[in-house]
């Protein structure tokens, strides 16, 4: 009898502490995942809230950069020095199109954009490669609608999981002495001192060993994750049509499609060709929305001047600032 009440009172001060954390965790919101509105004062981890917040900062911006944490060494005040237009670098790790998408919408409501760097990628039209955050982030709702939305009690259940997780409690901890969203200036990119990029001299973060490191582990993290599923047909047309949308605003949009490092690019079409020619279909379909406003740059078999070194490369697929520069100088000047 004993046992069996002690077995009790175990079970119901185990609730009381998971109960005390989720209600810690919804206090701090760390990842702002029940924020009905944006908040600029709002401290958060959550990189896609963090976008909004610049968005909402930043009413007068008239241009911004689309992309996944392959845009993150573009630094928007490079671009707008050559472009003229105020530039917020929205780009985000793991950013794929329904993300892409969202922060459009939203900066089209809350800005005067005027032009759209758009880094495409192929994982982007990939459903499966759809982040949490996104499907998570309640302000970019009426954006996404219920295409990445999950419900029933099953939503419910991992929404729960979430509450009470090691890893989201750690994050309310940090959370609280995050800095204010002010920091985040014009967006990832803006601390890059450009001038250093642009000199012939600049020599990146990598040595050519660390590289060639850093190429084969994001090669096998590629094709056995990101881009190995087929892409939506669906998110294409969805693309296409978002696009044509800009396009009849008339506002400008500079469409790049980046390479993949050479190494990674050779090993890419010798081991795994389906998904080498299925980029190359992809790229085909870019290229046909060439036309008023809309300009498509394809550097997919290289960037101008590129020696394959850590001046142009970090890894197997994020480029350099000094890469950014030679892909974008004649976007910019076009």
């Amino acid at each position: 009898m004993q046992a069996k009440h002690n077995i009790l009172l175990a079970a119901v001060f185990a609730i009381l502490i998971a109960a005390g954390i989720a209600f810690f965790n919804y206090s701090v919101d760390p990842l702002c995942y029940y924020c009905k509105t944006v908040d600029t004062n709002h401290p958060t981890l959550n990189r896609y809230y963090q976008v909004a917040q610049m968005i909402a900062m930043n009413p007068d911006a008239e241009q911004v950069i689309l992309g996944s944490s392959r845009g993150e060494t573009t630094s928007p005040l490079w671009v707008q020095k050559i472009s003229g237009l105020k530039t917020l670098n929205l780009s985000a790790a793991g950013s794929e199109f329904i993300t892409k998408k969202a922060f459009i919408d939203m900066a089209l409501e809350k800005t005067k954009v005027q032009k759209v760097i758009w880094y495409a990628d192929y994982f982007e039209l990939i459903t499966s490669n759809a982040d949490a955050k996104i499907k998570n982030t309640q302000i970019f709702k009426k954006y996404v609608g219920d295409l990445l939305q999950e419900h029933g009690f099953k939503a419910k259940l991992v929404e729960l999981q979430q509450l009470i997780d090691h890893n989201t409690t750690e994050a309310s901890f940090a959370a609280l002495k995050q800095a204010p969203a002010s920091s985040l200036g014009q967006g990832v990119g803006g601390e890059i001192d450009y001038s250093l990029c642009e000199k012939p001299e600049f020599a990146g973060k990598e040595t050519p060993e660390s590289l060639r490191n850093e190429v084969d582990l994001l090669y096998d993290s590629y094709v056995h994750g990101s881009i190995a599923p087929a892409q939506s047909e669906k998110m294409l047309l969805a693309f296409q049509k978002l696009i044509k949308t800009l396009q009849s605003k008339n506002i400008s949009i500079v469409i790049v499609i980046p390479p993949y490092h050479p190494t990674f690019e050779e090993r890419l079409k010798k081991e795994y060709p389906k998904i080498y020619d299925a980029h190359l279909n992809w790229i085909q379909e870019i290229q046909k929305l060439q036309g008023p406003h809309i300009e498509v740059f394809n550097y997919f078999a290289g960037i101008p001047h590129d020696d394959r070194s850590p001046s142009y490369w970090n890894d197997g697929v994020h480029f350099t600032c000094k890469g950014v520069i030679e892909m974008l100088t004649p976007a910019l000047n076009h």
